[in-house]
Formats: C-alpha cells, sequence, structure tokens
C-alpha cells in the first residue's frame, strides 16, 4: 500500500492526477535515495494516471534501468492502455456488484417465498404446532443456522414450553422437553428484559444451566434468540442455534424478528380460536338448559292455564246457573287474556322445540284453499272491530299440497294477525297462487310499514318493528321467528317486502309437495 504524496510515483501521480514523466530519476529532487534503491537502478519513469469521471482509481507505472525519455507516441498509447484499464476496472466492479445484487435478489426471494408460507401456514390452519413447526424451519433455513425452536410461554406457570423445532436430534428434543425452563432461565430472562434480540456469540462462556450444558453437549456454540411480543407481553420466544461461535448479522436478526412476530400472530389465533371454542361450548351448553327450562316451564304453565280457561268457559255457558252482565263482561276479560297468555306460552314452547331442533313437521295432504279460507274465518271478528276490509283472492288451479297443516296455519294466521293489529285503517289482503309445483302466499296491509334497518332483523327472536306506534301493540317477537323455522322446514322461504308509511307484504313459498321435512341445524 502506497500513500497518496509525492514520496512515491504512484502517489505523485495519485495527487497530481496527471501523467508524470521522470527522464533520470536520480536527478529527480522530489525522490528519496532510499526509494532510487528499491527501484532497483530504475532510471526513467513513466505514471499515467486511471480516471474515472476524473477520480483516480489507479495508476499505470513504467520504468527503464537506463536513462532513456519515453517519446510523446509511447506517453499516448500509455494514455490509450490506462483507458482500456478504467473501463476493464468500471466493468469489474459493475460485475462484481451485479453478482452482490443478483445475490441478495435471490436472498429476498427466498425470504419473501418463506414468509409467504408461512403467512399461507397461519391463515390456512389453527394447528398451532404445524404453523410453528413451518415458521422455525424457515428461521433456521433463512438465517443459515443449524437448528432452532419455538417456545411458548404459560403465564400460569412462568414458564417456557418447547412448542416446535427443526434441525435438532430426537434426543436432545426429549431431554428440553424434560427442563423445566422458567422466567427466571438466564438467556430467556435477558431475551425478555431486553424486549428484542439477544445474541450470545459463544454459549461457553455464558454461566452454567441445565438446559444450556444440554445445549453445549449437543455441539452448538452460539445462539439468537428472539422474544416472542404481544403489546409488550411475553408469549413465549424464538431461537436459533450455530455450531461455530460468532455474531449474527443485522440483516438475519431483522428477518428472525419476523418471524416471531408470525409466531405471535399464530399463538394468538390458536389461542383465540380455543377461547372461542369453550365459550361456544358454554353458550350451547347454557341455551341447551334454557330451552330445556323454557319447555318444562311452557309445560308446567300451559297445565293449569288450560283448567282456568276450561272452567271459564263452562261458567260462561251458564252450567252453574246464570250470572250477572258484570261478572260475563268480567270472566270474558279473563277469557280473552287467558287465551292470550296461552299463545305466548305455546310460542315459547315451540321456539324451545325449535332451538333443541325437536320440532317435527306432521306431513299429510292438505287444501291451500280450504287453509286460507280456515285463517280468515278466524280473524273475520278482528277485521270487522276496526273496520278494515279483508281482500281474499286464490288461484283457481291450486292443487293439493303435502305439509304439515295445522304449522301453515299457525304461520298465516300469525302473518294475518299482526297485518290486522298494525294497520289501523285500510285493508289487508291475502293472495294464494301456484307456480312450478311451488305455493306462494303473500300477506299485504296499508299499515305504518317496516323500515329497512328492520327488515333485516324482523324474522330474529324476540324482533319487533320498534316504533313508538307499535310497542304498545305487544307481543313477544317469536312470532315471525317461528314462522320462518317453520317455513324453512317445508324447505321454503319467508320474506318482506316494505315502504315505510307505504305498508308491507309478507310472503311465502313452499313445495307444493314436502315428503320430508328439511334438516334442522
Amino acid at each position: 500500500v502506497l500513500p497518496v504524496g509525492r514520496g512515491s510515483m504512484t502517489g505523485r501521480v495519485a495527487s497530481e492526477g496527471q501523467v508524470v514523466h521522470i527522464a533520470d530519476i536520480a536527478s529527480d529532487e522530489e525522490y528519496s535515495i532510499t526509494e532510487a534503491v528499491t527501484l532497483e537502478k530504475t532510471h526513467t519513469m513513466l505514471g499515467v494516471p486511471l480516471l474515472r469521471e476524473g477520480v483516480v482509481v489507479g495508476t499505470i507505472n513504467l520504468g527503464r534501468q537506463r536513462v532513456q525519455p519515453f517519446t510523446d507516441r509511447q506517453i499516448e498509447l500509455v494514455r490509450t492502455f490506462a483507458d482500456q484499464a478504467v473501463i476493464a476496472i468500471e466493468n469489474a466492479r459493475l460485475l462484481d456488484e451485479l453478482q452482490a445484487r443478483t445475490e441478495e435478489l435471490g436472498r429476498s426471494v427466498q425470504e419473501l417465498k418463506a414468509l409467504g408460507d408461512v403467512t399461507q401456514a397461519v391463515n390456512s390452519t389453527l394447528d398451532l404446532e404445524t404453523v410453528l413447526a413451518t415458521i422455525v424451519a424457515k428461521a433456521v433455513q433463512l438465517s443459515g443456522t443449524d437448528a432452532g425452536a419455538i417456545y411458548v410461554f404459560d403465564e400460569a406457570q412462568q414458564q417456557f414450553r418447547l412448542s416446535a423445532t427443526y434441525g435438532m436430534d430426537e434426543a436432545l428434543i426429549a431431554a428440553i422437553r424434560d427442563q423445566r425452563i422458567g422466567a427466571g432461565e438466564r438467556l430467556m430472562q435477558q431475551a425478555v428484559s431486553v424486549r428484542g434480540p439477544l445474541q450470545v456469540p459463544d454459549l461457553r462462556q455464558e454461566p452454567s444451566s441445565p438446559t444450556l450444558e444440554l445445549i453445549l453437549r449437543a455441539g452448538y456454540r452460539s445462539l439468537l434468540a428472539v422474544p416472542l411480543l404481544s403489546r409488550d407481553t411475553i408469549v413465549g420466544a424464538l431461537v436459533v442455534r450455530r455450531r461455530d461461535t460468532g455474531t449474527f448479522a443485522a440483516g438475519k436478526i431483522d428477518l428472525l424478528q419476523t418471524f416471531a412476530a408470525q409466531s405471535v400472530l399464530a399463538i394468538q389465533n390458536a389461542r383465540l380460536f380455543h377461547e372461542i371454542e369453550d365459550k361456544s361450548r358454554q353458550l350451547e351448553i347454557a341455551s341447551k338448559h334454557k330451552s330445556q327450562f323454557l319447555a318444562n316451564m311452557s309445560h308446567e304453565l300451559r297445565t293449569p292455564l288450560n283448567a282456568i280457561l276450561g272452567y271459564t268457559e263452562l261458567i260462561l255457558d251458564n252450567i252453574y246457573g246464570d250470572m250477572p252482565d258484570k261478572m260475563r263482561a268480567v270472566l270474558e276479560r279473563v277469557q280473552s287474556n287467558g287465551k292470550h297468555l296461552l299463545g305466548l306460552i305455546n310460542d315459547v314452547l315451540d321456539l324451545s322445540k325449535i332451538e333443541a331442533g325437536q320440532l317435527t313437521l306432521s306431513l299429510t295432504d292438505y287444501s291451500l284453499r280450504e287453509l286460507v279460507h280456515a285463517v280468515v274465518v278466524a280473524v273475520e271478528s278482528l277485521a270487522t272491530e276496526k273496520d278494515l276490509a279483508l281482500n281474499v283472492e286464490i288461484a283457481p288451479d291450486l292443487p293439493i299440497g303435502r305439509g304439515d297443516e295445522r304449522r301453515l296455519v299457525q304461520v298465516l294466521l300469525n302473518l294475518v294477525g299482526n297485518a290486522i293489529k298494525f294497520t289501523e285503517r285500510g285493508s289487508v289482503s291475502i293472495k294464494a297462487s301456484v307456480t312450478d309445483g311451488t305455493f306462494t302466499v303473500a300477506v299485504r296491509d296499508t299499515g305504518p310499514g317496516i323500515s329497512a334497518d328492520h327488515q333485516v332483523k324482523i324474522f330474529e327472536e324476540f324482533a319487533q318493528a320498534d316504533t313508538s306506534s307499535t310497542r304498545k301493540k305487544g307481543g313477544t317477537g317469536l312470532g315471525l321467528s317461528i314462522a320462518k323455522r317453520i317455513i324453512e322446514l317445508h324447505h321454503g322461504r319467508i320474506w318482506v317486502e316494505s315502504v315505510l308509511g307505504e305498508g308491507a307484504t309478507f310472503s311465502f313459498t313452499v313445495p307444493v309437495r314436502v315428503e320430508r321435512q328439511a334438516r334442522q341445524p
């Protein structure tokens, strides 16, 4: 290595950035006797700079052992050689840079592919061991280490549990699994306390511990530990090991931190899934208990209520003798409210059967025409009381259907009853038709209508149109939910169409012939 300066030909050319031609070095005052001796009797010298964009990147030095100056033509020829040398050096530099970039790009592609594989594993399965095994394998392969492991922190036990490994022999894995790696283990504690990567260039310099002794006996000499953190809470650690000593490159550390983040996501997903699974199981058990309770309570309430209604009817029929008009009016109110309560109890009982998957259809042949007429007869007095027109349109060519007639009457009675209840003036219309083996029944009213928001949830349990004009109408909000389940058991569907302020139309379709009820969820 020659310094830039006037103490040597190379230094002088580099310093001046131009051709230096010395006809006789012995007579040149810039050079010392020591250098002349070193040059072994060289007397004439020529130095030409290698210039790239005005910057000296090297020199070409020529010498003669006798005094014989270089001609202008010779100097120009050396200049040409210098220009060619600069091009060659630049090409070599660009080639080295290209190779470095290619290698870097290759590594980046490998890293991106590995991250893609890890992301796919995280998103495609909730099997934590499978995901962590994929992550630790990619971490070891791309970091150029010999083995790795992922530990999951058990907060209740305050211990790290070995969860996934790569490159480790079975004996070492079994031995480490038997070790209780506590949060106080020195290396783990350090990684946790710094909340960042911890590298140990030489494990032999670390204080002894049972786990460290196992690792050293297996031939590992250095490690890098990256804590798995979720909002500054430790959830585990990703550890890679090498059989040789030395530090880890910054790029490798960054890569492992990325894998650590993926590990945290996988662990969180698995924990959330198990929590949701547990909650769902608890809710399912609670729901079954609730349904059973409702069913039992409905039976218990219905028995005495039927007795009350029966005796009330006998008294109203004067079986026990004549009664004053005032008493009759009171008993009629008792009978009316009792029937209303019985309807509510029946709704709750139906709902509990549906939720338990125990609602069974009694499939028989029926006439849709007669079914509609039966419902009309049942509600005529209600429509008359409110001075509402009750319009009925039944297609003349209705075939005999097959289904649960009693349940279909229940559905239509609920729809028509609701229409009358919520309509203050105008009319309620019932239309029944058949198309391509499917019955369609529609109930239209001229009531207040239903907003788009409430149309979305009106068939949910306990849902009602929540307006000041409808809250006072009463009801449990179960009728439409039960109607929907009954229609779905018939392989049909039910829906509502409405514009607020312009009335509503509830429609349902069922196959003309239902030979088997739909499977209950």
